[in-house]
């Protein structure tokens, strides 16, 4: 049994144990198994061991035997098995597999049940499995527990107990499903064995199936620090129960032979083997020890932690194949320390967790990947090369950061190595200038440089440039100041004109000076001078004319013989004089003019103006300026002398020589006129004079000093004077249309001369205004008014006042002269001329002006002034020379007798007032007086009224008038007016009336006019009391208007008022109804009455369902449920849902045969004719019972004596009459009687009462009989009619919208009604004949009908009950709606606010259009927001479309940035292509070069290289050809002198090979010794050879520092490029300016030659070592060292070509690089900007599906409005 346990434990440790076979390179692996108590005696300890302490007795139960067998213990010394066989420690019980194994054991102490056992680890074991082995009985109970972590903590791993639920309750007694749970087992326990007998524990039970055997759970289930075996009960025989004595004790205890712990070290995976750990010795054979030796790169005594530097991934355990090794970490070379950090490694996607520490060679990062502050990495270094860092050159002051560059390239970034930040307002490569439109570079400043505070407006080319140092701006011309922000003196308005300020340009006269408002550009003006250059006046102001100080010749001293001549001025002819005339100066006389308002000291030019009364001009005119004195030298004119005063003309207009006249000073100005050229050439003439007008004096313009200044202006202004001929405009007296810089500079020489401007003045009796025209100060004058103030009459006009002067009409055949007195107007009358005017002749003459005397019989002295007729006959005689009788009178007037002519008696002479004749005159024959009458009187002596006219002639005072009849009247009919009264009485053309002045009746019109016209009424539609018949109504007469019935319009009543149909009615039109809500408007057909319905509501007022439904439209629509075979129409009657059923056809559904038809449904015939007679005897049967059933219930309801009450009120009326006469006091026989014959009456009445009660009686108890019969029959018959009478409503129906749609199509409607009507009554008949009828039918379907509905009632009665519950449910909630906050969401305002002062409206609420009023400006309801965003949908929309228009613009340039980028790649493809050849053929060149110096050297350096092999060598080389000729070898030689004159770096490079100059010295001194033997000498030769190799390497590395100059050359050169490149639009700009980058690049390949000729310095300095070296060489053979030399020579010479045509190469692939990066650049941009349309694109969808959405929404905000306004109309 032992044996097959340890083989169980083994097989089971192989089948858990990983696979070692692929070793620990392949994945996880672990080191073997072994016991862990070898070598561990002292670490494992038992609570309890007998004889620790002395010498202890113990027995053994031996079968049951009775004999006892008892021992000793003493365990005080360690198990010897010679000589201390009775030691039973602890460490007896490790396996040890020798021959006394089972000798030894250890034991617990007698009786002692709580022991444990306890193993302390040193380190982290993995423990597979427990085997313990008993000398006794097995433990009835224990645990085993273990520790991770040095006994700080223990977990139970099992329980064993005989009995589990007694010993550990609470603990599971499994099966076992997991690993790691924890249970009891019993079958350790067992008493029996009694010896040998086994514990054995597993850690990973192999009956559970383990997925992952690396996972952390199951590698933690295995790992131990401590393990403790717990024995908490002992196996007894149950004496020890009844027996307490010691004895029964001492066989009861813990004896185990053997302990054994299977397990190794814990390595986590990365160890194979372990090694002892620090301080335990390795020479224990078995032991297992807990140091790992771990593999994958980590370390620790479990392998728990990563090497050194391997920290770039997580410390993890190693699982299957999979190693989990530590990474080294990346630090490039430039550091040697790091450590794991979690976030980095989390960051990367848990690929790389490494921080490297101590970054060297000013590197820093996670990897020392990128350079410290102020450092770049050089591009062209490797990252791993310790110098691959560079410091930055950037200016501190200008670039950011304190002169930090750009670490590394990085194209996506814009970054450039070694490039400096610059500050904001900073540029350059080294951010050490400040950029355009800045200055001042400062490090205090955070942005670099301040901007420069130049005004826009006023610098050139409008840019905010100025000096970068010191910040002066660059101004425009006219434009001043340090910022550029100030124009010059005489100038304003700053803007961004050329010039940057305009001119003030002020009036050279009307203001101060040139100085104006910076701001305005206002200048200083005179007084009442305005306007922004003070070339205006202000109002009531004006600027003079030139002729504006005028002098008139006829207010001026008339000399000798001078008269005035005054001259009318022609109405549209304008004046050729001023003033009222001229005046007339004889020869050899003159004028005096009196000057004494001269303005301004100056000289003027004086004209005359004047009229010729000769042919000729005159000799000689003298004009003479009188001074009150000598002119003082000081004053203005002191440069005159006499002589300039006497002037003298002959040509008669402006004279040719100025007057000089000063301010306030007062002359006299004298013309003579002495004599007249060739007087005697006229004989006729006796005398000569001129007409003189006026003088004027005219300001001499060249004594202005604004034109004789000499400064441009006023040279300007003279030219322009005297270019538009400005001083001619005062010549004429009419004044001409000058031209604008004429009227400027009159202006401006007005304000000069006047200081300013001159007062209007304007007299206000003469002038319509104050104001005068600024031009000359001309007021606007009145009628006949003139002068320039307004202030005397014109000639031929007088009496000066507020309505300006009156025209003299002096009349030109009576008068002297045509003017007359200024202050009376009386003319100067010819003899013979009479009158004011001098227009008519004295009284008795006439025919002016040839005036006569009047002709008139002597009958009177007057006659007409202009005809002669005589005026006033006496003797009742008239005509026009009194020679006839007058009218009214007739006789002869030249008989002489008195009465020569006597008045007519027509009927009465002319005065006396009843005269009614034009004239009358005698018959010759019959000698009687004949009346010529008057109009509108007849009759001999016209004593009467002519037809058409009436009155009373012959009654004092009494005349004939017409007849007032309108003209409607037959004028020549005597009877068509009364003559008396004037009533019309034969009106005619349709009138009527006492005057026919009004329309008859039927008729309208304007009587006056004759045009009453026949009344045109609607016969529907005017009242039928105002129509006679069908075609004859009344209306008004005036306008025509009918009398409309209600609701009806129109002048004819033709048609309904708004929302108003049914014309055809008669009875006036009936209203819409529409529903305000359900509607969408509130008028409908005008025939039909139907209204627009919405959707989803129908009927005549959209009250009702929609088309084929019925029920409330609030509450629930239901469909129509009608039988299609037995319908009339599809719609059903919209309340009830009772179907409109075709003839023959009843039931609510149309489904059965009415009644009168027989059959089955739907083929229903009318029942037999006698249906129709019996049927009428049912109906009218059922009237009466319906009378009698209501008497009945009268009389049940008021008793018998119900019916007769208003008989028997009636009597005790009578009764009381007849009480009341007999208590009457005055009572008389015949009221006695009346009272008897009334109580005779009452008693026979109440006896017929009593009888007719009687016989009611009867009659009540019989009706009560019949009732009950007859009620079954009424019921049916009220049923029966109802269904008729709906039926009979809806053809009324039909028929009224017939009438009103169509008349004749309501007639044939009607025919074929009739037609119908009468096939329906032959049907109906013959349905009642034939069997089966339709009316059987019907009966059958009746009763089946009635037997539904009787067993369909309860479950009908009880639904409706429960609806009904559920309406007044709702009808509850629905009162106690409020809908305030609804009315507050959706129109903004309180539902309970009123109309008028909700600012938002509401339900009902409407606004001055009638349209429903909600929502507004400032309010926040659903309707206001929603219209809001409607409005921001469409300025969205608008905005997108603009959007829109912009992405597709920009698509556009992208494309075409996109091709030309395309085109640049090729190019610079093509460019990169032929640079790599070219690097390519170099490289091989080198290569090839490399490899023939490298074989010339090694065979060089061979020990058995001869001389003669060397010069065999060196012929070979001498005959390779060298691809250059001698010319171009020349030629390369003198650039190398060139160059080496031009280093600069000599010196320190002579320093830097002076070591290798004295090694050559030193070599040279060898050499010489060495001339002793040539072997000697070629070993010295060969060293110096190879000192002269190391001055090489010495050379090589100048060159190597030069090659660096040359790379910091080449990074200018890239800056250079990449400057170039950021500022070009395209290539070709980029090819342009090519030419300027050369001469850049060639003086910075200024430095790179001087390196390079430092560098070939250093290489003639190593051919010097080389030659003195050579020197001793030359002692062997002097050929050999020329040999040598020359092909030293010539392989330096190709050396530095190839160098040369390597370089040019780096340099060209450089440039295409730079290309390439630019191409790159720009196609990514492209794809950047093709990712922003894309996103844009996007961006435009969902603004799209977001304007969709915001559609859908309002659509259903306005759904919800519509309802919300329903559920409002509805509210009661």
């Amino acid at each position: 049994n032992n044996c097959l346990s340890h083989l169980a434990v083994c097989v089971f440790a192989v089948a858990q144990e990983p696979d070692h076979a692929h070793g620990c390179t392949h994945g996880s692996c672990y080191p073997a198994t072994g016991d862990l108590l070898v070598g561990r005696e002292n670490k494992l300890k038992a609570s309890s061991t007998c004889g620790l302490h002395k010498r202890e007795p113990y027995c053994i139960v031996s079968h049951l035997q009775d004999e006892k067998k008892c021992f000793q213990c003493d365990s005080r010394r360690p198990y010897d098995p010679v000589y201390n066989t009775i030691s039973h420690r602890i460490e007896n019980g490790i396996t040890t597999f020798k021959p006394h194994r089972k000798k030894s054991w250890w034991q617990s102490e007698n009786g002692k049940s709580d022991v444990y056992l306890q193993l302390d680890l040193e380190a982290e074991f993995h423990f597979t499995h427990l085997i313990m082995t008993f000398k006794t009985f097995r433990p009835a109970a224990l645990l085993i527990e273990r520790s991770a972590d040095f006994g700080h903590t223990w977990q139970t791993y099992r329980y064993f107990a005989h009995d589990c639920a007694s010993t550990f309750p609470g603990i599971a007694q499994g099966p076992l499903r997991n690993v790691d749970d924890v249970i009891c087992e019993s079958r350790y326990s067992d008493i029996e064995p009694s010896t040998e007998g086994e514990v054995i524990y597993r850690v990973l039970d192999p009956a559970i199936r383990i997925e992952d055997p690396y996972s952390p759970k199951i590698q933690n289930q295995l790992k131990i620090t401590n393990l403790r075996v717990n024995f908490t009960k002992l196996h007894t025989l149950g004496d020890n129960l009844l027996d307490s004595r010691l004895e029964i004790k001492e066989k009861y205890y813990y004896a185990m032979y053997e302990l054994v712990v299977r397990g190794n070290c814990f390595c986590y995976g990365h160890a194979s083997e372990c090694g002892p750990i620090a301080g335990i010795k390795d020479d224990i054979e078995g032991m297992v020890h807990g140091r790992c030796v771990c593999k994958h790169n980590t370390k620790g005594l479990n392998c728990e932690q990563c090497d050194d530097f391997h920290n770039d991934l997580p410390w993890r355990p190693a699982e299957g194949r999979n190693t989990n090794a530590c990474k080294k970490c990346n630090c490039n070379g430039h550091s040697s320390q790091c450590h794991f950090d979690m976030a980095v490694y989390l960051a990367t996607g848990n690929s790389s967790g490494g921080v490297c520490d101590n970054c060297l060679h000013n590197t820093m990062g996670r990897n020392c990947e990128t350079c410290k502050p102020f450092y770049y990495k050089d591009p062209s270094r490797d990252i791993r090369d310790p110098a691959v860092c560079v410091a930055c050159d950037c200016d501190p002051e200008g670039s950011q950061n304190g002169g930090i560059c750009d670490g590394h390239d990085d194209p996506s970034l814009g970054m450039i190595a070694g490039q400096c930040r610059c500050k904001q307002h900073v540029e350059g490569p080294r951010c050490d200038k400040c950029k355009t439109g800045f200055y001042g570079l400062s490090a205090d400043n955070p942005q670099g440089c301040q901007p420069c505070q130049c005004d826009p407006r006023g610098t050139v080319s409008g840019t905010p440039q100025c000096d970068p140092v010191s910040g002066d701006c660059f101004c425009k011309r006219l434009v001043t100041g340090r910022s550029c922000n100030q124009c010059l003196p005489e100038h304003w308005a700053l803007s961004h004109d050329t010039n940057g300020c305009r001119s003030c340009e002020c009036d050279i006269g009307g203001a101060a000076d040139n100085q104006c408002s910076v701001e305005t550009g206002q200048c200083r003006c005179h007084s009442h001078m305005t306007g922004r250059q003070c070339n205006q006046v202000e109002s009531g102001y004006f600027f003079m004319a030139l002729d504006y100080y005028l002098y008139e010749a006829e207010l001026a001293k008339l000399g000798q013989g001078c008269t005035v001549e005054e001259r009318e001025h022609q109405p549209g002819r304008p004046a050729t004089w001023t003033g009222t005339g001229f005046a007339l100066v004889p020869e050899g006389s003159g004028l005096e003019f009196s000057i004494n308002n001269i303005p301004y000291s100056m000289e003027y030019d004086l004209m005359i103006r004047y009229e010729l009364q000769m042919p000729r001009d005159w000799d000689e005119v003298r004009v003479t300026v009188v001074r009150p004195g000598p002119i003082p030298t000081s004053s203005p004119c002191g440069n005159t002398i006499p002589a300039d005063d006497l002037l003298s003309t002959s040509l008669f207009v402006v004279l040719s020589q100025p007057v000089c006249l000063e301010k306030d000073v007062s002359y006299t100005l004298r013309l003579d006129f002495t004599r007249y050229a060739d007087r005697n050439s006229i004989p006729s003439v006796t005398s000569t004079s001129v007409l003189v007008d006026s003088i004027v004096l005219i300001p001499r313009y060249s004594s202005l000093e604004m034109f004789i200044a000499g400064d441009p202006s006023s040279i300007s202004r003279k030219q322009g004077y005297e270019r538009y001929r400005c001083h001619d405009s005062a010549k004429s007296v009419p004044r001409p249309q000058i031209s604008d810089v004429c009227a400027r500079l009159i202006t401006s020489m007005s304000a000069i001369i006047n200081e300013g401007a001159l007062a209007c003045q304007c007299d206000h009796q003469g002038s319509i205004s104050s104001e005068c025209d600024p031009r000359g100060g001309q007021c606007r004058c009145r009628p006949n008014v003139i002068g320039r103030r307004c202030d005397q009459c014109a000639p031929g006009t007088y009496g000066y006042g507020p309505a300006g002067c009156k025209v003299c009409e002096c009349n030109p055949d009576g008068s002297q002269m045509r003017f007359c007195d200024k202050q009376t107007g009386k003319c100067l009358c010819r003899p013979g001329a009479f009158g004011p005017r001098c227009d008519g002749c004295q009284p008795g003459h006439w025919g002016f002006p040839n005036c006569r005397q009047c002709q008139c019989n002597g009958q009177t002295e007057e006659c007409h002034q202009k005809t002669g007729a005589c005026l006033r006959c006496r003797g009742n005689t008239g005509g026009h020379n009194c020679e006839r009788c007058a009218d009214g009178y007739y006789g002869n007037p030249f008989l002489g007798s008195e009465n020569q002519c006597r008045p007519c008696l027509c009927p009465e002479g002319p005065a006396s007032g009843r005269h009614f004749a034009a004239s009358c005159y005698q018959d010759n024959y019959s000698k009687q007086v004949v009346c010529n009458c008057n109009q509108g009187y007849t009759g001999a002596r016209c004593e009467e009224c002519a037809p058409g006219y009436y009155g009373n002639p012959s009654q004092p005072g009494g005349r004939c008038q017409p007849c007032r009849c309108n003209n409607n009247i037959d004028l020549s009919d005597p009877d068509a007016c009364n003559k008396n009264t004037g009533e019309c009485r034969m009106c005619l053309y349709n009138t009527e009336g006492p005057d026919c002045g009004v329309c008859r009746s039927g008729y309208y019109g304007d009587a006056s006019r004759r045009n009453c016209r026949k009344c045109t009424c609607n016969f529907l539609g005017t009242e039928q009391r105002q129509c006679m018949e069908r075609d004859n109504c009344l209306c008004q007469r005036a306008t025509g208007q009918c009398q409309c019935l209600p609701n009806i319009m129109g002048l004819t009543c033709d048609h309904c008022a708004p929302n108003y149909w049914n014309l055809a009615s008669g009875r006036g039109c009936e209203p819409c109804g529409c529903d305000p809500n359900n509607a969408y408007t509130s008028t409908c057909n005008e025939f039909t009455g139907q209204c627009q319905c919405r959707e989803g509501f129908g009927g005549k007022t959209c009250q009702d369902c929609r088309e084929n439904f019925w029920g409330d439209p609030m509450v629930l629509c239901r469909v129509c449920d009608c039988d299609p075979r037995g319908i009339e129409t599809t719609q059903c009657h919209r309340l009830t849902g009772h179907c409109s059923c075709r003839q023959g056809v009843s039931g609510v559904r149309c489904d059965q045969c009415a009644r009168g038809f027989s059959g089955n449904f739907p083929d229903c015939q009318p029942c037999h004719q006698c249906f129709g007679d019996w049927d009428r005897i049912v109906q009218n049967l059922a009237v009466r019972t319906k009378s009698l059933t209501d008497r009945a219930r009268e009389i049940q309801t008021t008793g018998l004596t119900g019916a007769y009450e208003r008989i028997f009120k009636g009597l005790e009326e009578k009764l009381s009459q007849a009480r009341d006469i007999v208590k009457a006091r005055n009572a008389t026989a015949d009221a006695v009687t009346s009272l008897m014959g009334l109580m005779e009456e009452l008693r026979g009445r109440i006896g017929e009462t009593t009888d007719t009660l009687n016989q009611l009686e009867g009659d009540l108890t019989a009706v009560q009989d019949n009732n009950y019969d007859t009620s079954n029959e009424l019921s049916s018959l009220e049923r029966e009619a109802k269904e008729l009478n709906l039926t009979s409503q809806q053809l009324n129906h039909q028929l009224d919208i017939l009438k009103s749609s169509n008349f004749l199509g309501a007639y044939d409607s009607i025919r074929a009604s009739y037609e119908k009507s009468r096939d329906a009554e032959l049907r109906a008949n013959r349905s009642t004949t034939d069997m089966p009828s339709t009316v059987s039918q019907s009966e059958a379907t009746r009763k089946k009908t009635e037997r539904l509905i009787a067993d369909k009632k309860d479950d009908f009665n009880r639904k409706n009950a429960a609806n009904k519950r559920a309406l007044q449910d709702l009808n509850a909630k629905a009162q106690n709606l409020d809908l305030t906050k609804i009315n507050e969401k959706v129109c903004g305002a309180p539902g309970d606010a009123l109309c008028e002062v909700s600012p938002c409206g509401g339900p009902g609420c409407r606004n001055e259009e009638g349209k429903r009023r909600c929502g507004g400006l400032n309010c926040n309801g659903a309707v206001s927001k929603a219209d809001t965003a409607l409005g921001r949908s469409i300025h969205a929309e608008k905005e997108l479309n603009k959007a829109m228009a912009e992405v597709e613009e920009l698509f556009q340039k992208v494309a075409d940035a996109k091709a030309k980028a395309v085109e640049a790649k090729g190019k610079a493809q093509a460019a990169l292509e032929k640079a790599s050849d070219t690097k390519n053929k170099v490289e091989r060149s080198n290569n090839d070069l490399r490899d023939l110096i490298k074989q010339i050297r090694e065979f060089l350096m061979q020990e058995g290289a001869d001389p003669d092999s060397i010069e065999v060598v060196a012929n070979r080389v001498l005959e390779l050809s060298i691809p250059a000729s001698p010319q171009q070898i020349r030629h390369l030689a003198d650039e190398i002198k060139d160059r080496v004159q031009s280093l600069s770096n000599v010196d320190a490079i002579l320093e830097q090979t002076q070591d290798d100059v004295r090694k050559a010295e030193l070599l040279l001194k060898e050499a010489r010794n060495a001339r002793c033997a040539v072997k000697n000498s070629a070993e010295s030769a060969s060293r110096a050879l190879d000192d002269a190799r190391k001055a090489q390497v010495a050379a090589e590395k100048a060159i190597q520092r030069a090659r660096e100059d040359i790379g910091l050359t080449e990074n200018q050169l890239a800056q250079i490029q990449s400057e170039t490149s950021a500022n070009e639009k395209d290539l070709n700009d980029a090819m342009n300016r090519l030419g300027d980058l050369g001469r850049q690049i060639d003086a910075l390949k200024a430095k790179k030659v001087n390196n390079g000729l430092a560098a070939s310095r250093a290489e003639e300095t190593a051919t010097m070592a080389q030659t003195k070296a050579n020197e001793a060489k030359q002692i062997l053979d002097g050929e050999l060292k020329d040999k040598y030399n020359t092909v030293k020579d010539l392989v330096d010479m190709k050396a530095k070509s190839v160098q040369e045509a390597k370089k040019k190469a780096e340099h060209l692939r450089h440039e295409a690089k730079e290309l390439l990066k630019d191409a790159q650049n720009k196609l990514q941009r492209l794809a950047e900007l093709e990712k922003d349309y894309e996103q844009n694109q996007k961006t435009l969808e969902g603004k799209a599906r977001q304007l969709d959405g915001l559609e859908d929404k309002m659509k259903d905000i306005l759904n919800a409005i519509n309802k919300q306004i329903q559920i409002y109309n509805t509210c009661q």
